[in-house]
């Protein structure tokens, strides 16, 4: 009986063994891959040479980089070797290999490396910006788009980027890369028209019509906000006469539409439009603040642009870029309602000083509203901003405006 109770008792035993032996060779595993990972974020030079080998290879990547720093080119070559040989996707430790074999003077090989590097490696930002050098320095107008988009993809290369891609607008074989990148639609397509729109140099305004052409020669579709990016843009810089025609010819406003001055004299594109729809400088704006309280069309449905009561004086209602020759101008307007005791009237602003103009009413001083007289100077008023603005009234009663004509 005992002994074969001693015979039960032995498989037992053994299999205990096997587990605690796995166990403790599963914890040991651990331990190693947690600290080699640990390793390969330090710099801690003792835990670099503990896990910095080939059998760790991100660890061993690190400490190779380290040897690279530390300009033990020879070290960093043999251990970034080793560890491509046993991990041949470790795109950093490529890049080392890559910058020590450069260090050691054999460029062409260290050119080949570094490209390999980059096809593994597109989110590594150090060999992306060692390619993107490259690539300007020899005239590769693609390259240079291409390893410009990998550190914008990941939001690295900041300013030197984000710079690199307005002035590429200059060069046409550069601004062709371009425009084949951005067709592709890259997640930083808005932020580039963003830079469009506050950053694009005057000397840049034409060269950028060119790349709009680009885009629409490679049927990429152009948002209305994009238009609008380059055509604020063009306003900002003085350039008004050329910001019309883009906004002219990017939302097909015809040449009849363009020649009454100002532009939808009787709110009718205005009323159609949609709420949402961008809204250029050229054609009526509504004051964002007072959304809901000033419209334009009534509640017959025909056009026509309200003029509430209540609304502090100096805001603006509605307001539109005009381009007017300088000397004596009459606005008249076509009121439903008495002008006399509408809130609001005419201004006229000379851009881009910024300088309102004096007026005269013709109909006397109650009535800003149905004819004015504007003088435009001949210098620094190349374009105004024609605005209807709430003024104080005394019993003040809602009118509607019909029409406007500026002779």
């Amino acid at each position: 009986m005992s002994t074969s109770g001693r015979t039960n008792r032995v498989p037992a035993v053994a299999r205990l063994i096997v587990v605690v032996v796995l166990g403790a060779w599963l914890l040991w595993q651990i331990f190693t891959v947690s600290f080699a990972a640990v390793a390969a974020r330090s710099t801690d030079p003792r835990l670099l040479t503990a896990f910095g080998t080939p059998q760790h290879p991100q660890a061993g990547a690190a400490l190779a980089q380290a040897r690279l720093v530390g300009k033990d080119h020879q070290a960093a070559r043999q251990l970034a070797h080793a560890v491509i040989m046993a991990d041949p996707t470790n795109d950093r430790a490529l890049r080392v290999l890559g910058l020590a074999t450069e260090a050691g003077g054999d460029r062409q090989q260290a050119l080949a490396i570094m490209q390999q590097a980059g096809r593994l490696g597109w989110r590594d930002t150090p060999t992306q910006q060692w390619l993107l050098q490259r690539a300007i320095l020899t005239d590769d107008f693609t390259g240079v788009v291409q390893h410009a988009d990998a550190l914008a993809r990941r939001n690295r290369g900041g300013e030197m980027v984000r710079g690199l891609f307005l002035a590429a607008v200059a060069e046409p074989r550069l601004r062709g890369a371009l425009a084949d990148r951005l067709a592709q639609q890259p997640m930083w397509r808005g932020a580039f028209f963003a830079d469009v729109r506050q950053r694009l140099p005057e000397a840049l305004a034409e060269p950028m019509a060119g790349l709009f052409k680009d885009l629409q020669d490679r049927r990429s579709v152009i948002a209305p906000t994009e238009w609008m990016s380059y055509i604020d843009r063009l306003a900002e810089l003085g350039q008004f006469a050329r910001a019309r025609r883009t906004w002219a010819t990017a939302f097909g406003v015809s040449t009849q539409q363009l020649a009454g001055i100002p532009y939808d004299p009787a709110f009718r594109a205005a009323s159609a439009r949609a709420p949402d729809a961008p809204t250029s400088q050229f054609e009526w704006s509504l004051n964002a603040n007072l959304e809901g309280t000033v419209t334009f069309g009534d509640d017959e449905g025909r056009p026509g642009l309200t003029i509430p009561t209540g609304v502090s004086a100096g805001a603006a209602l509605a307001s539109q870029t005009i381009m007017l020759p300088p000397g004596t101008h009459e606005l008249t307007a076509r009121i439903d309602g008495s002008p006399e005791t509408a809130a609001a009237g005419w201004t006229l602003t000379c851009l881009p000083a910024q300088v309102a103009l004096p007026r005269r009413l013709k109909r006397g001083s109650n009535d800003e509203l149905s004819s004015v007289i504007f003088e435009v100077p001949s210098v620094n008023c190349a374009a105004q901003r024609l605005a209807l603005v709430a003024r104080d009234q005394f019993d003040a009663k809602p009118a509607t405006v019909r029409s406007v004509t500026i002779r």
